[in-house]
């Protein structure tokens, strides 16, 4: 009897102990550096233009806002049997009495339809999380590898960085099974363990024949008029981050004034910057320039660029964002989701007799910009 009291004693640590093997070493594949959870399901039977379908559907009731929180299907594309969706939730490792203890994740899901199988892909990974005064914005590269959430021999999970590692592929899985059983019909499913190729799972979004180079780490290259989104609500709501200069010096600034269209031919975007701004001096001296977009996630990031000037101190470290080189030399940022890449073609200063609505004159006609509007030269997306 004595013997038996102690193996129920043990019990829930000997079950901890086999349940915690799924989150052990290898748990969490890397791909260049980037964290990337993959699946290939095989659905025989089922036509491309079925399992996309089937998947669209989906996607379009699970990724939706809720409150503060911005999920939502960023791109689709039919033909290609592309979807991509942009995730955003909250990860609960404790919630008691006075003791709420969450993170938001945020995340890119890709589907890749094909005829008989389709792939699923989960990357761009970050973490919102309330770690003192104010909230941290963290990458999962830097979280939940087995770097930062095993011990030396690699047989245990640090408690701190660890309870992310968990909830995160448990979350993994289950979106995954969500999607396996949207589709049905479905046969076998790929380990996680056995990882495509870089080149097999970054065809999400179809790509673009250019004249400029074509690779940035973690982007895929996509044609101007597959732009995603709503471009009123991207600018006026979210914002973006105009940036300037080059690998010795650069700047970026927050704008919500901006659009797309057609120019002499082109595919272009048109900003504005007041000439008082640290960035106007870095347009004025360089050919080419980005305009980027974030989620939600990094509005304390866009605040900031936005309140604080280059000239003062160092903007970069201030705002917590990566700074990227793209293959022709313009700067933009990592956490981006979206980075359109423009050249010059027009630049035109406002003047107060050019401004011909009474109320906007009598609001801005002492504050004038100047309008830059650029040739679209790549468009990267996660």
């Amino acid at each position: 009897m004595r013997k038996l009291f102690f193996l129920f004693l043990f019990l829930p640590t000997l079950l901890f102990s086999q349940n915690e093997k799924k989150y052990l070493a290898g748990a969490v594949p890397e791909i260049d550096g980037k964290i990337i959870f993959s699946s290939e399901v095989n659905a025989p039977g089922l036509s491309k233009e079925d399992i996309y379908k089937k998947l669209t559907t989906w996607a379009d009731s699970y990724f939706l806002p809720k409150k503060e929180q911005q999920s939502r299907v960023i791109y689709s594309n039919p033909e290609e049997g592309q979807i991509v969706a942009q995730g955003q939730e909250y990860l609960v490792f404790t919630d008691k009495t006075f003791s709420l203890d969450r993170a938001q994740i945020n995340y890119q899901m890709f589907m890749e339809c094909e005829s008989g199988k389709y792939h699923l892909k989960i990357t761009a990974i970050r973490y919102l999380y309330n770690t003192g005064t104010q909230p941290e914005i963290i990458r999962a590269e830097d979280q939940i590898t087995d770097r930062y959430t095993l011990n030396k021999a690699k047989n245990k999970l640090i408690r701190a960085t660890g309870k992310f590692r968990t909830h995160t592929i448990d979350l993994v899985d289950k979106l995954f099974a969500a999607a396996t059983v949207a589709v049905g019909n479905n046969t076998h499913t790929t380990p996680q363990e056995t990882i495509p190729t870089a080149s097999q799972i970054a065809a999400t979004i179809p790509t673009l024949p250019t004249n400029t180079a074509s690779t940035l780490s973690g982007y895929r290259q996509i044609s101007p008029d597959k732009i995603p989104g709503n471009i009123f609500k991207m600018l006026s709501e979210d914002w973006m981050l105009i940036t300037a200069g080059n690998d010795q010096q650069f700047n970026m600034m927050t704008a919500s004034w901006g659009g797309l269209g057609h120019v002499y031919n082109k595919p272009v975007a048109f900003c504005m910057i007041n000439p008082t701004r640290y960035t106007y001096q870095l347009m004025e001296n360089n050919d080419t320039y980005t305009l980027s977009f974030y989620t939600e996630t990094y509005r304390d990031a866009l605040n900031y660029c936005g309140s604080h000037s280059g000239k003062d101190g160092d903007k970069v470290k201030g705002s917590g964002l990566t700074p990227i080189t793209t293959p022709i030399g313009s700067k933009a940022f990592s956490e981006a989701w979206m980075i359109i890449e423009c050249r010059k073609l027009v630049a035109q200063q406002l003047t107060s007799e050019s401004i011909l609505n009474p109320e906007v004159k009598g609001k801005w006609g002492k504050d004038l910009h100047k309008i830059f509007i650029g040739e679209i030269l790549n468009v990267w997306v996660k």
